[in-house]
């Protein structure tokens, strides 16, 4: 009897892990199936209108949505690819170069890969500039002087964890910079919204200039009035950036 009930205990014991086993690989199999599934229309809609733009030759227009469309899918190569094209085909060959590389990074054996070498090749290597820009302290935040198109508008807090630079609803209305209906997802102190997203023809710190720069219209809380928003990487990213907490120094080379 003792021998029994121990072999049904054991029957039980290995049923009850194998339908834990069972259970966790359908949980896993759920996780992966969201983690796969497909973009959804609303992502999808911005690339569709950026390549119905880009092919009537509204290069600018189509820059901004193709921005949105690589926000909401950035490993695809796909939407690489017709930002690095927007980039080149309105002049701006620095930003066309990292957006082919990244195509190379994401997608090494495609033929996109094999367009992306193509083109990085007739761009050639930029020439390597460094820019030195001294920054003030406030707190425990960096704050730069910035010219949007031309114009000084104030101080931006550097913030490498920043996907955009962002800028003021009040200086977006200064110089007229309005977004085409483009959003991206912001994720702030009182949780995720959707705010506007345009392009700056000219972007300037220090004498170091990126063109056709992504910018957020965002209002910054609990900020003085000279500062007019973020520096982030959709300027940050067109240089090899080194900050010098002890000089003071904002170093940013260009032709990376």
């Amino acid at each position: 009897m003792i021998a029994a009930r121990r072999k049904g205990e054991r029957a039980l014991m290995a049923y009850a892990f194998g339908s834990r086993r069972r259970l966790l690989l359908i949980l896993a199999g759920v996780v992966s199936l969201l983690l796969a599934r497909p973009a959804t229309p609303a992502d999808a809609a911005a690339f569709e209108e950026g390549v119905d733009l880009f092919q009537g030759g509204h290069y600018r227009w189509a820059l901004e949505k193709f921005v949105e469309a690589v926000d909401r899918a950035p490993r695809d190569p796909e939407r690489q690819w017709y930002l690095a094209e927007s980039y080149r085909l309105l002049g701006d060959s620095t930003a066309a170069a990292q957006a082919y590389r990244r195509i190379l990074q994401l997608a090494p054996q495609s033929p996109r890969a094999a367009a992306a070498l193509r083109a990085l090749d007739a761009l050639g290597e930029p020439s390597h500039t460094t820019f030195q820009v001294a920054f003030e302290r406030r707190g425990p935040s960096v704050l730069v002087p910035g010219k949007v198109n031309g114009q000084l508008i104030g101080y931006f807090i550097l913030d490498t964890g920043a996907t955009f630079t962002s800028v003021s609803r009040l200086v977006a209305d200064q110089l007229g910079i309005s977004a085409s209906g483009s959003t991206v997802r912001l994720a702030t102190a009182s949780g995720t919204i959707l705010a506007p997203l345009a392009l700056v023809d000219e972007l300037e710190i220090g004498g170091a200039v990126a063109r056709h720069v992504a910018v957020v219209i965002h209002d910054l809380p609990n900020v003085p009035p000279n500062v007019v928003g973020l520096l982030g990487l959709s300027f940050l990213e067109r240089f090899r950036v080194n900050i010098d907490l002890t000089s003071g120094i904002l170093s940013l080379e260009s032709g990376q």
